[in-house]
């Protein structure tokens, strides 16, 4: 019990003196400062995918390059993003199915028709080919090898929700619900601005 005893207060001791600045703070100054940089957070993880906050954003840069107005509050904006989230892990929990379900398949070839389609369609709005590449960095693409491997993972995923979608459907497993008045007039509220006027 002594000896624990002496132990202890040694301990204590050491640091005690360990923790005393005797330099004029050169052990304040010695300490390295704290420079890490959040690069990115998971806001969500459906099974082992992790959703990330820059995918939530990179949702709502989409819906406002299509015209969507999102929310002036940040209360609405909080609101429209819980939204997101929630419509990135109901398409995640889709895909994950789809890929379980050995009866569906997407082929190579059908990801890179619709690869080759989507581009064709969009290098069609450009004049030239340094307008094409400058609007693909813009958008965050640094190539447009990188914006194709983007597209073929969103192809994929695409056709595997919607295969997993018919193939419910013709077991029986997914029946049509008419969607209610309140519905109907959320849905125009948050599309009416990219309908345009009449």
């Amino acid at each position: 019990m002594i000896s624990l005893l002496a132990c202890l207060s040694l301990t204590v001791g050491v640091a005690a003196l360990a923790a005393q600045d005797t330099t004029g703070g050169a052990v304040a100054q010695a300490l390295p400062r704290d420079t890490t940089v959040v690069v990115d957070r998971v806001v969500a993880v459906v099974g082992n995918r992790p959703v990330l906050a820059s995918q939530v954003d990179e949702e709502l840069f989409s819906r406002q390059a299509q015209g969507i107005k999102l929310p002036d509050t940040p209360e609405g904006l909080d609101a429209v993003r819980r939204q997101v989230v929630s419509s990135i892990i109901d398409e995640e929990l889709l895909v994950q199915q789809a890929a379980r379900d050995t009866a569906i398949t997407v082929t190579d070839q059908e990801v890179a028709d619709g690869v080759e389609q989507q581009v064709r369609k969009v290098r069609d709005n450009f004049q030239s080919e340094v307008d094409y590449r400058n609007e693909l960095k813009k958008a965050g693409f640094q190539t447009p090898e990188e914006y194709r491997r983007w597209l073929s993972d969103q192809q994929r995923r695409a056709a595997l929700q919607n295969r997993l979608i018919d193939k419910l459907r013709t077991d029986g497993k997914l029946k049509p619900v008419a969607p209610t008045e309140e519905e109907m007039k959320a849905f125009f509220e948050t599309q009416k601005g990219s309908l345009g006027n009449r």
